[in-house]
């Protein structure tokens, strides 16, 4: 997640949606004032370019009671309210910053063909275990939020407030009109962060599926595939 003040913008990172790359791009036109939170699993190369994490932790008129007290005593800084965070939802943003400015930024999201990320973020929880569930059960026995890191992060009360959404499927070509769109001449490359943990699933996503696991995503994700008019 990114705040730049610098070129008054918000960057509220979606879930398997190249979110990563395009925050380690964005970091190279970020000033010494914007925020940038770190990254769990990837490494941000080494590149003097591209800014690493900092101004992370929540301004001290905007964090909850108790907070400072809560991260003294080993509570997680995401979770006393102390530090800012990737994938964080975009109403809890706008409470840990000042709304006004929170509401003037511009608000920059990615999103990502339902079905298509899914698929994603199969291989990507995944990663680690020896003997993997099968994509069918993966779908069918998901018990976390499967809403978080997508919709809730760029809607407040359930309504969008990207002001620019880039699309996975289109993303050099949007990345690059969001960036000539802040008056910026030079473009920065988009790494391919996060990109090889899908290397087995060359197939098309949709082959996947079966008509009932495909209906449970369209279930699962109905909101953003009827806003963005996605489909199978």
């Amino acid at each position: 997640m990114i705040i730049s003040h610098r070129h008054r913008f918000i960057f509220l990172k979606t879930q398997k949606t190249a979110g990563s790359s395009v925050e380690l791009a964005l970091s190279e036109i970020c000033g010494p004032e914007d925020v940038i939170t770190p990254m769990n699993a990837v490494e941000r190369e080494d590149d003097p370019a591209r800014r690493g994490p900092q101004n992370y932790h929540v301004p001290p008129a905007y964090r909850p009671l108790g907070a400072a007290l809560l991260h003294r005593m080993g509570a997680r800084a995401r979770k006393s309210g102390f530090s800012y965070f990737q994938h964080m939802p975009a109403a809890l943003v706008r409470r840990r910053m000042d709304p006004a400015e929170f509401d003037s930024y511009r608000k920059v999201t990615i999103v990502r063909n339902a079905w298509d990320r899914e698929v994603s973020l199969y291989f990507w929880a995944t990663r680690k275990l020896d003997e993997k569930p099968g994509f069918e059960q993966f779908v069918r026995r998901r018990v976390w939020r499967p809403g978080m890191k997508t919709f809730e992060i760029y809607s407040i009360n359930g309504k969008s407030v990207a002001d620019t959404v880039m699309r996975y499927e289109t993303l050099a070509e949007d990345f690059a009109s969001f960036v000539g769109s802040l008056g910026l001449d030079h473009v920065p490359v988009l790494p391919r962060a996060k990109g090889s943990f899908r290397t087995k699933a060359k197939r098309d996503y949709r082959d996947f599926y079966t008509d009932e696991t495909a209906e449970i995503v369209r279930r699962r994700y109905a909101r953003e595939i009827d806003l963005f008019g996605m489909t199978f």
